[in-house]
Parts: structure tokens; sequence; C-alpha cells
């Protein structure tokens, strides 16, 4: 059995246990397999609160997945384009966060975010804010994610003032 149909098997088995409705497709993009479910009614039960039941899926997929397969499978699932109206959410939460930070010419840290949510911010503030930098400290639950000026940018502006 290939990977493409064990992992539509697996996910398939998984949902029959939560849902009734449902279809599900999946394809494979520069070794990531993109599992997308398509459920009319039910989408909130696969999503759950702030995404943790779809992420908890995610995570149980890919743990079967490594036993069945003996390596790592790198899985994105998704739930009635859930995942990019997620995208446009955060970028406009980066994107208030990079235009506080260039106003006040100082860092503001994000916190509650998982480590996808900030890989997002990370993307979108390196790609759209070439004066500015974002970074994660912290451990766990505690991670944050930082919004920052560049230093260079920072010295600049104080020669520009002397």
């Amino acid at each position: 059995m290939d990977k493409l149909k064990s992992i539509k098997s697996e996910i398939e088995e998984l949902l029959k246990k939560m849902i009734d409705k449902f279809e599900v497709e999946v394809k494979e993009e520069d070794g990531v397999y993109h599992v997308v479910i398509k459920t009319e009614d039910e989408a909130p039960t696969v999503i759950g609160r702030h995404g943790e039941t779809i992420r908890a899926i995610q995570k149980i997929l890919e743990v079967v997945l490594y036993k069945k397969f003996t390596e790592p499978v790198e899985l994105l699932v998704n739930v009635n384009d859930y995942r990019e109206k997620q995208i446009e959410r955060l970028e406009g939460i980066a994107k208030d966060i990079a235009e506080r930070v260039k106003s006040e010419k100082r860092e503001t840290p994000i916190r509650s975010f998982s480590s996808y949510e900030r890989k997002i911010i990370h993307e979108y503030i390196a790609k759209n804010y070439p004066d500015l930098t974002s970074y994660s400290v912290g451990e766990g639950r505690d991670r944050q994610l930082i919004v920052s000026p560049k230093k260079e940018q920072i010295e600049k502006e104080t020669e520009d003032s002397e």
C-alpha cells in the first residue's frame, strides 16, 4: 500500500470515530502530505477550539504513520480551508504588530501562539518588513515571539538624529 492511500485510510478511520459525513483528499507536495478534509456541519468538531483538535489529529496521524513506515511523515491537515483563513488572520496580526513596532521604535512580545503560528508570523515579518526582525524566546507554553526593529535600523536612526 502506498503512502497516499495509507494516509487516507488512517485519517478516514480516525474521522469515522468523530464525525459522520466527510470527504478526504491526500496529495503530496515537496515531501509534505496535505490532508484536506471537507465536511459541512461538522468542521468545528474537527477543528476544535483555537485549532487544538486539528493539531491533535495531525500529531496523532504523524505518530501512527511513523510507526507504520518507520520514518517521519510530514503532514499538514486542513479542514474546509481553515489553514488559509488562519494564515490570513495571523498575517493581519503580524501586520498590526509590525506597524506598532515601527511607530513606537521598540520591540513587542506576542504570546500564546503555537510553533506553526509563530512560523507564519516570522515568515510574514521577514518577507514584508526588512527593517524589522522577529525571534522566539522562552520554553514550552511560555514561548513567545518578539518583533523588534533591526539593530542597524536603530543605529541608523540614532545617527540621523545627531
